[in-house]
């Protein structure tokens, strides 16, 4: 199973510098949000969303960890963290500390837009001694992560028949992603029911996720746009991820 943390909440991306046209005014925090994970109908893993502003910048925290039985199999456990200033919708810093499968890793990306460049350093504790790696890469200028672009696209209107495009860079090659709004529709989640925006994001097939599939992203049709309702379709299976509370 891939992350759920990744997957399930890999969302969205202009190129740059600076946005044309300039990014909207950023939504407002959504406080904690609580989601509930399926495969193949079955209950694979709790996560949480959530929004703080501090400093001048905000913040959004995900966790994700995957049930009992489904850790047996394939142990899911992400801590993730990014930093990004509301004012110019620039990821400042991403702070990931994420365990799937065999798969460990501890990684620290500071963006800095104004010097076209990501500073990324990166740690696998699994491996002794533990593995580490130090790059620089080149960025066009302002990017989004995974969720400062999540927050990008709940501060459009999200207008049935609207496309919009904007860069993402998760430490590696920048990848401009389309996002488009193909229906309003209402969806039945634990939380309730939402009167919604269906969108589907290019996530898959490039440097995002480099495996095919197909994504969609519920946001409530309303000022808050929360995100309620995300199915990814991909080789191995369909992962539903909903709202919760």
């Amino acid at each position: 199973m891939v992350a759920v943390g990744r997957l399930g909440l890999a969302l969205l991306v202009a190129a740059l510098p600076g946005f044309s046209p300039p990014p909207p005014a950023p939504a407002p925090p959504a406080g904690v949000l609580h989601y509930e994970a399926h495969w193949r109908l079955l209950p694979a893993a709790t996560a949480t969303l959530a929004w703080t502003d501090s400093g001048g910048l905000r913040q959004i925290q995900f966790t994700a960890d995957a049930y009992p039985l489904v850790g047996l199999f394939y142990p899911i456990r992400d801590r993730m963290t990014s930093w990004y200033n509301p004012g110019s919708l620039c990821t400042t810093a991403v702070d990931n500390d994420t365990v799937e499968g065999r798969r460990h890793r501890q990684t620290r990306i500071q963006y800095l837009p104004a010097e076209h460049r990501l500073i990324l350093d990166e740690t696998n504790p699994a491996e002794q001694p533990p593995a580490t790696k130090h790059e620089v890469k080149p960025i066009p200028g302002c990017v989004l992560d995974l969720f400062s672009a999540l927050d990008y696209a709940r501060a459009e209107p999200l207008h049935v028949g609207d496309v919009y495009t904007f860069p993402v860079n998760e430490g590696g090659a920048t990848t401009n992603v389309r996002l488009t709004v193909d229906l309003k529709e209402t969806v039945t989640t634990p939380a309730g029911r939402f009167t919604t925006v269906r969108t589907e994001p290019t996530v898959f097939g490039n440097s995002v996720f480099q495996r095919p599939g197909t994504m969609w992203v519920w946001f409530s049709d309303d000022a808050r746009h929360l995100p309620v309702q995300v199915e990814a379709k991909v080789s191995w299976g369909t992962i539903l991820v909903q709202l919760t509370n």
